[in-house]
């Protein structure tokens, strides 16, 4: 029915009200461009575009319920429209009504399937609500309109990275980054894609850059000091999570990783505070509880932490490094029926998860008959957990099975040498067939084993006699007592989480001076191209600590190490693969050991459960060595007179 010239004449009016209200909102006028788009609807009630502006003008405002009524009336006047189920897919969106917002979304498309920003946006949706492959259909379909959109390219990393898909989603970011050299968001998340990857430097770098572009951005000083705290730079880490509280003060989180920061330094007081203050914002922080109990046990607060463990399970039950550090101190306090068996926890870890054997051959649990059996026993974490776990092969063996075993390659040869052993087989090659496999570190359940019962022959490793009489060569004819010395266990650069246990658990070679002046030989067992590094500049400087052979060029695995400590008296070692060594092989071995111990050498006593031959000097401080090496001074000094 075709309109009077009254009702054109208001809609005309109508229409220029809506012009100059538009004109005042992109003024910043606000209020003004509020009233004129009320005024165009007082005298035309079905102006569209004044409801559209309307409910632009809400959503822009802070008000997304408003802007969804206004965006209705519009869409009651005019159903085709793909702008407005557009608006009313933002308002949707900004109200975490992800569902709506994804169907206001699909009715856009239907009306103009090439509206880009669409796609965009119900990807983001879909994102939200955690269709990931939804979400990477439609940036692809985005990103094909508008190739050059720089916020599709990051979008889209976005879907890749939540699927784990870092690589690609490092690509993405780039891609951003090469059409819009300032877009700080996408350099944030480069950075997070690249710590989920272990490149820690270029994380940093990608955050920094961020900051550079979004100097308070809360969030990019977090990234920044996360990575910072992964390269081992504590200091610095400090200062950029200081800086993120300064932005983001109620931030649990933060606080959460400052205190792993600290932790990671050996300030494990201060972390606890740290951790305290993040459960009095979030008291359901199963993280912090679970960092909590880390810190109560390095500061030998075992039972303290296992409440901390608990507390975390309570809230997360599935919570993997609860569990699995759950385990780790009960089995520090003994208690093993209940830590051997919460061991197998580790599977869940991301540290250890990829550590585990992917067959289809079913676990041995130390129920099913062995007899006539072949069975495959895998290492599946440091040699030191090999050399102290294999102890329980002739015991598989005496069960009636066919013992293959894979071992990492430098230990091959020397655990060819043990009884009951089919096949030994480095990591890496082909495996025999076999029935039944169960890992070295599962042993100790599968035989129920107690501290009363663990299997602690004095000696159950040995080289081939052949090899020994070549070792025996280069030493000579024994005449003063021989000391083997280990002072740095292995520097694990990659490992965030294992480098700083490292750092604490080594010796600087230069505290060894105070053993000088003693009738003993002392000879280096130490590889390893940094700690043989203080060596050699030790030895350039005259640094006047006992004369040190080093021999260590010609030791090509574990074998050899085996055979020349043999030719020695004692081993002197900090808590490394070779202590475990000298203790398979029931050598007089002085384990130097850091104040928040390994599980596997309790929490107190100077003598362990596992090696009959093994005394241990504890640090009765955190960081504190010296100390220890004056006991060990006053014991070599008795050592050596009786020899």
């Amino acid at each position: 029915m075709p309109s009077s010239p009254v009702s054109l004449d208001a809609a005309s009016q109508a229409h220029q009200l809506m012009l100059q209200g538009a004109a005042c909102y992109q003024a910043g006028q606000r209020e003004q461009a509020h009233a004129l788009c009320k005024e165009a609807l007082r005298i035309a009630p079905r102006c569209f575009e004044a409801l559209l502006l309307l409910a632009f003008i809400a959503l822009h405002d802070g008000d997304p319920h408003a802007s969804i009524e206004w965006i209705n009336q519009a869409i009651a006047l005019n159903d085709r429209h793909a702008d407005a189920y557009f608006l009313r897919g933002e308002a949707e969106q900004r109200l975490g009504h992800y569902q709506a917002a994804a169907a206001s979304y699909d009715t856009v498309l239907a009306l103009n399937p090439a509206y880009a920003e669409a796609l965009n946006n119900r990807g983001n949706v879909h994102l939200s609500l955690g269709l990931l492959e939804r979400a990477l259909e439609s940036f692809a379909r985005a990103i094909a309109l508008k190739p050059v959109q720089a916020s599709f390219h990051n979008n889209q990393g976005l879907a890749f990275k939540a699927l784990g898909q870092h690589d690609r989603a490092i690509a993405c970011f780039e891609r951003t980054l090469d059409l819009q050299h300032d877009y700080g968001l996408a350099y944030f998340n480069r950075g997070l894609s690249l710590f989920a990857v272990g490149k820690f430097a270029e994380a940093a770098a990608s955050h920094a850059k961020a900051l550079s572009v979004m100097p308070d951005h809360a969030a990019s000083h977090w990234g920044l000091a996360d990575a910072l705290r992964a390269l081992g730079e504590y200091e610095a880490a400090l200062a950029s999570y200081d800086r993120a509280l300064s932005l983001d003060p109620g931030n649990a989180d933060v606080l959460n990783n400052r205190g792993l920061a600290l932790h990671y330094s050996g300030a494990h007081a201060l972390a606890l505070a740290d951790y305290d203050a993040a459960l009095h914002l979030n008291p359901h922080h199963a993280d912090a509880f679970c960092n909590r109990g880390m810190a109560l046990d390095a500061l030998g607060r075992h039972h303290d932490a296992l409440t901390a463990y608990d507390a975390a399970l309570a809230l997360t039950p599935e919570h993997a490094v609860a569990q699995f550090n759950r385990a780790l101190c009960h089995l520090t306090l003994g208690n093993y029926e209940d830590g051997w068996r919460a061991y197998e926890s580790r599977w869940k870890t991301e540290q250890l998860r990829t550590s585990r054997l992917r067959c289809v051959q079913p676990l041995w649990t130390g129920k099913e008959a062995l007899h006539g059996k072949r069975i495959l026993l895998h290492a599946e974490q440091g040699l030191g957990d090999s050399l102290q776990f294999c102890r329980y092969i002739p015991l598989v063996s005496a069960l009636g099975a066919q013992v293959f075993v894979q071992v990492q390659a430098p230990l091959v040869s020397l655990l060819q040498q043990m009884d009951g052993v089919a096949q030994v087989i480095a990591q890496g090659e082909p495996l025999p067939a076999f029935d039944l496999h169960c890992p070295l570190m599962s042993l100790p359940l599968a035989f129920g084993t107690t501290l009363d019962s663990i299997p602690r022959p004095s000696r159950y490793l040995s080289p081939s006699q052949a090899l020994s009489d070549v070792w025996a060569e280069p030493l000579g004819p024994r005449g003063l007592p021989r000391v083997g010395l280990v002072w740095a266990g292995a520097p694990h650069v990659s490992c965030a989480v294992q480098r700083p246990v490292d750092q604490r658990r080594s010796i600087p070679l230069e505290k060894f001076a105070a053993l000088r002046g003693l009738d003993a030989q002392f000879y280096s067992l130490q590889k390893g191209a940094a700690a043989v590094a203080q060596l050699r500049a030790l030895e350039s400087g005259k640094w006047g600590g006992p004369p040190l052979v080093d021999l260590t060029a010609s030791l090509n695995d574990f074998e050899d190490t085996a055979a020349l400590i043999d030719q020695l008296d004692l081993v002197i070692s900090v808590d490394t693969s070779v202590a475990h060594l000298a203790g398979a092989l029931g050598k007089s071995v002085w384990l130097l050991n850091r104040f928040d111990t390994c599980w596997r050498w309790l929490n107190a006593g100077d003598h362990s459960p596992w090696y009959p031959s093994m005394q241990i000097f504890r640090q009765r401080a955190a960081g504190e060595w010296d100390d220890v090496i004056a006991r060990v001074y006053a014991q070599l000094q008795r050592f050596v007179a009786d020899a």
